[in-house]
């Protein structure tokens, strides 16, 4: 029968006590049929398995999808995942373990036609009403979380087509409280050509598509933080219209 490859991310991983398993599937087998499977192996799953995102590849797939021969199957429930086109203006995506240099990022998208950048940067908090977190551990599907970055970038230059550089990155690993964990920064000519929409569209979408997600561990304990997933795109923030 052929094999396929499944990596399992965050709470997932620690339910079922192993990050991979290689397992023999019968051709034809749907993702739905793929978690029945696992349900057998891993009843723990059950509950976990509401909202689940699953990936063949870098690209999420549906209940129905076939699974092919040799796949590589990734299940992660989302935080709370294209390539776009060559662009005269620089696109920096990407999930790193180093420290966010927030003015050398700020830096590799202005152009010298760029008059504004607009950017948002997330920080580990260190107290939500009675609750400390002392650290966050933020992990990631590295090659599709960039590939969703890409995504959403793609998706800033379609609604606002004045914005010039982009920057996306996600920091991941062990955090202290007061850290930054994520940089979006978006450039454009003027303020008013879409960047402070752009950004705050940006945060957004990487809440929503990308695949990161972080346990918080503090004095009292540690959980994982689940989010929602939503593979299309929402009408919160239109395009942003022109000024005079």
């Amino acid at each position: 029968m052929p094999e396929v490859t499944i990596t399992f991310f965050g709470a997932l991983r620690h339910i079922t006590g192993v990050p991979r398993l290689t397992l023999e599937i019968p051709a034809g087998t749907t993702v739905a049929q793929l978690k029945a499977l696992l349900l057998e192996r891993y009843p723990e799953l059950e509950k976990s398995f509401q909202g689940i995102v699953t990936s063949i590849g870098e690209i999420t797939a549906e209940d129905d999808e076939v699974i092919p021969e040799g796949a590589h199957i990734a299940l992660f429930h989302p935080i709370a995942g294209g390539n776009e086109p060559a662009e005269p203006f620089p696109t920096l995506a990407l999930v790193t373990e180093a420290p966010l240099d927030l003015n050398a990022l700020i830096a590799s998208i202005t152009a010298p036609t760029t008059g504004a950048v607009v950017f948002f940067t997330g920080v580990v908090r260190g107290r939500t009403g009675a609750q400390e977190t002392t650290y966050l551990e933020y992990e990631a599907y590295r090659e599709m979380a960039e590939a969703k970055l890409h995504q959403v970038a793609a998706e800033i230059r379609a609604r606002w087509p004045k914005v010039e550089g982009i920057v996306l990155v996600q920091r991941i690993g062990k955090l202290a409280a007061g850290t930054p964990t994520v940089l979006v920064a978006c450039a454009a000519p003027h303020r008013n050509d879409g960047a402070f929409e752009a950004a705050r569209y940006g945060i957004d979408r990487l809440k929503e598509i990308v695949p990161v997600w972080k346990k918080e561990i503090g004095p009292t304990g540690q959980h994982w933080v689940h989010g929602h997933y939503h593979p299309t795109t929402s009408d919160e923030h239109p395009p942003a219209t022109a000024h005079p």
